[in-house]
């Protein structure tokens, strides 16, 4: 009961929001409950946090999401260090930060051909040295890095601008699915339990994007985009920052190109960040991936073991027929075998 009644109080820190004040407040030693007194909130106002604490901590539950506070070890470490970390965090999935050293990747919502292959070269070369991605979960370059972290057999956490239990962007759905079913990831907000999508989320969101790693990574951003908001927060937090350099004529190089103007380090490949990470690089053999659609996708993820087509069938909520006309075109791609007694597997294998 006493560990409910803490965690309680945290959320009801997390739903005040004074991230920095509480933060200051925290470091003195004070409890959370004395946290509280000093916030100075009318009863009226306490008492009705109080019950959406409540009521935020039985959601929790009845979803399995875990509401990590930051008092907590299993905290973010890198996070506990930016200014205003969130009083807690809701997490969906494995804790993945807690054995990898991970970068940020963030980018344009339209990437051009050159962005999308220059996320897969870097994502590809860091997740062979380990390295997580993180990234905000929306369309483009955060869904290419999220994917190809995946596809790479790697890491991944999505920082989402939303509670973790809302599906957005829709179109990410079946990516949502990926990073749970995966084992190799997870999705994270500061955001309460059914909190959609609002424009004020975003730019906040973007401060835990950078502030979970200690090297935030600049794809293609225009000036005023939030890849560039992330960048801002990252230098903010002391954190390095690098930047793919583009083409001058690019829209979508303009705020990367400027960022190399102001100081950040320009990247072509995996190894120039892991150089800045004083990681020495070991790329490892292996068998490239080629290029899934996204139900394609959603069954290679499922198969890290070989598994029954019936089994499949139900992991993916694909219609028969859809599914067997994917498994036809992954077996076309020869990335995919069919065993007897209706057994997949991947055939890099």
């Amino acid at each position: 009961m006493g560990e409910e009644i803490f965690l309680k109080e945290w959320i009801i820190l997390n739903l005040i929001g004074r991230c920095k004040s509480i933060k200051d407040l925290f470091s003195k030693g004070l409890s959370t409950r004395e946290i509280i007194e000093s916030l100075s909130l009318d009863r009226a106002k306490l008492t009705e946090i109080t019950a959406r604490a409540e009521e935020e901590y039985n959601k929790a539950k009845d979803l399995g999401i875990e509401i990590i506070p930051l008092s907590s070890e299993e905290y973010p470490p890198l996070l506990k260090e930016i200014p205003d970390p969130p009083p807690t965090i809701y997490v969906l999935g494995k804790k993945v930060w807690l054995d990898n050293v991970s970068v940020s990747v963030v980018g344009t919502r339209r990437p051009t051909r050159y962005g999308i292959d220059a996320t897969k070269k870097i994502i590809t070369q860091l997740v062979e040295n380990k390295i997580g991605i993180v990234s905000g979960f929306a369309y483009g370059i955060d869904t290419v890095a999220h994917t190809e972290a995946l596809k790479m057999g790697g890491v991944t956490i999505g920082v989402l601008g939303t509670g973790v239990d809302v599906i957005y962007p829709k179109v990410n759905k079946w990516l949502r699915r990926s990073i749970l079913e995966s084992n190799s990831g997870c999705l994270i907000s500061e955001f309460p339990i059914g909190d959609e999508p609002e424009a004020w989320h975003f730019p906040r969101r973007n401060r835990i994007i950078s502030g979970l790693t200690s090297l935030t990574v600049v794809v293609e951003a225009s000036m005023k985009s939030g890849a560039m908001i992330t960048a801002s927060y990252a230098l903010d937090q002391g954190r390095e920052v690098c930047a793919v350099p583009g083409n001058i004529d690019s829209e979508n190089s303009q705020g990367t190109n400027q960022l190399i103007k102001e100081g950040a380090k320009p990247v072509t490949t995996g190894e120039d960040i892991l150089e800045e990470l004083n990681i020495i690089p070991t790329f490892r053999s292996r068998k490239v991936i080629p290029d899934l659609e996204e139900d394609e996708m959603l069954i290679w993820n499922l198969l890290e073991q070989p598994k029954m087509e019936e089994e499949l069938i139900v992991l993916t909520g694909l219609e028969i027929n859809r599914f067997n006309t994917t498994v036809i075109r992954l077996e076309l791609k020869g990335v995919l075998e069919r065993l007897p007694g209706k057994i997949l597997k991947r055939k890099d294998e």
